[in-house]
């Protein structure tokens, strides 16, 4: 008890030395498998009767481990390393920045070093197809390391089972996003409207967007993904229309009648700005002698979001991952909703978008590598630290050497008790924010490319996110293109998987 007390301090201490300007970035030398669960949290002890830290203490673990991030997250990532590291003073952390902005950076970077045998212990953030890293032995799997451990009963098990092929447990998240709505407070005031619940229904969203169109404004500014979201409200469903349970995509059976929804809700003149700029002209911008010039005229014309921002517009589909510039941007005072859940015999269903964290294949010390991978991710202590690191920050701080803001807030990828009474009391969050969190408990993932296998080859190849806008856009037909992706779309999935399951052993 001691030693947590000195190191609670240890870790004040650093957290404070870093806000008023130090830099501690080198501080230790360093500048599908089984079917999701979508409710519950995942069973450490599946697969697995051997718990190596089950009679370890885990502060009392030593060696030297490295951790790789993209260097763009360094004022993310550095205080919550720091922090480790007052923690567990016998365990040497190494930091290991990459550039990994792009897309394929963490899989390039990891090729590049094994083939140089120099891989890291822990990979901080990848958001890249974790797929293609499986399949090359690069990760190793958990299941030993985490079996027994209390706390990974509260990562819901829709987190984690994309993660799993074979029956074995790559990674968990380190990071998420969720997709929601965004509503103009402001504009609830002028037109004296009730606020609808966070648990409100489809039939009451409709009715209260249809409640924001005026002869000035919009009813929403865009609502964007609302087709790809609905097509996975049916139980054993990812977003876009991915079934988990049969591992085939249902395009005709659950896209199309999102895709209907979606359009009678276009054609109700005034409710969706983004559909009166359609159809766009032949340099994709919005033409003169649209329906949206003709009422709101030029100004912000091809910003899909500038209703919004300029108080014109009741709401939004948005996410997240857009909080930072919306802080900057908008003119309004706005929160977040959860999307609304289809009738009252349902429940709310919320995307997420995750990156995860590992342990590379190599690691000669996976013990110590995984108390670190459990406070970068699932692990209580390390989310209760971050959260007071996070909320240390100010609404308007920047990142050190750039106009981008800084993060106040971060949601957890773990339902732990504790956790979520700490994630209530930042002073960053808003009531809205805080029901979205507490609505990942039944989350579906909206980013199939990060962990379906070649996802890109049977899906960007074929340019299906174009075929679904030809749609949205009226230029082709729901009914044709839902028969034809069904089609195209499993044959290349199907083969992808056999490939994947091949070398993986699934």
């Amino acid at each position: 008890m001691f030693r947590k007390v000195i190191s609670v301090l240890i870790v004040t201490l650093l957290v404070l030395g870093l806000f008023s300007g130090c830099n501690p970035a080198s501080s230790n030398g360093g500048n599908p498998g089984t079917p999701p669960q979508n409710q519950g949290t995942t069973n450490p002890n599946e697969g697995s009767s051997n718990n190596n830290l089950s009679a370890t203490d885990p502060y009392e673990i030593e060696g030297t481990i490295s951790v790789a991030y993209p260097e763009g997250e360094t004022d993310e990532i550095v205080p919550v390393l720091n922090a480790f590291r007052a923690m567990y003073p016998k365990i040497t952390l190494i930091d290991v920045p990459f550039s990994g902005s792009y897309g394929g950076a963490f899989n390039e970077f990891l090729t590049e070093r094994a083939i140089s045998n120099d891989m890291p212990d822990v990979m901080w953030l990848d958001w890249n197809d974790f797929a293609p890293q499986v399949a090359s032995g690069y990760v190793l799997p958990l299941n030993d390391l985490v079996a027994g451990d209390p706390d990974a009963a509260y990562v819901p098990s829709g987190m984690t089972d994309p993660y799993t092929f074979g029956g074995k447990l790559y990674a968990f998240p380190c990071q998420m996003n969720a997709m929601g709505i965004t509503i103009n407070l402001d504009m609830i005031d002028e037109l004296n409207l009730n606020k609808p619940s966070y648990d409100w229904t489809w039939d009451e969203f409709v009715d209260f967007v249809k409640s924001g169109i005026t002869s000035t404004t919009a009813g929403a500014a865009l609502l964007d993904d609302l087709d790809v979201t609905y097509s996975a409200q049916a139980d054993g469903f990812f977003a876009t229309a991915y079934n988990w349970k049969t591992q085939k995509f249902d395009f005709a059976g659950q896209w199309l009648p999102a895709m209907n929804k979606y359009a009678e809700l276009n054609a109700i003149p005034g409710l969706n700005a983004w559909a009166m700029k359609q159809p766009k002209d032949e340099n994709g911008e919005t033409p003169l002698d649209s329906d949206y010039v003709a009422k709101f005229g030029e100004e912000g014309k091809d910003d899909n979001h500038y209703l919004f921002k300029n108080g014109l517009a009741l709401l939004c589909t948005n996410a997240t991952w857009n909080d930072n510039w919306m802080r900057n941007e908008c003119k309004i005072s706005w929160d977040y909703w959860p999307y609304p859940r289809l009738d009252k015999n349902t429940p709310v269903k919320t995307p997420i978008h995750v990156d995860c964290s590992y342990i590379t294949s190599s690691s000669k010390n996976p013990e110590a590598a995984y108390q670190l991978l459990k406070w970068l991710t699932f692990g209580v202590e390390g989310n209760l630290q971050r959260l007071d690191i996070f909320a240390d920050r100010h609404a308007r701080q920047q990142v050190e050497g750039d106009t981008k803001l800084l993060k106040t807030w971060f949601i957890p990828c773990t339902q732990h008790p504790d956790v979520i009474a700490k994630f209530e009391q930042s002073p960053h969050l808003t009531e809205g924010l805080t029901a979205l969190y507490k609505s990942t408990s039944n989350s579906i993932r909206g980013d199939l490319n990060k962990f379906l296998p070649n996802f890109d080859e049977y899906w960007g190849s074929i340019g299906v996110w174009g075929l679904l806008d030809d749609v949205r856009q009226g230029r082709a037909n729901a009914a044709d293109v839902a028969a034809q992706l069904d089609k195209m779309v499993n044959e290349g999935y199907q083969k992808a998987l056999a490939d994947f399951n091949a070398k993986v052993g699934g």
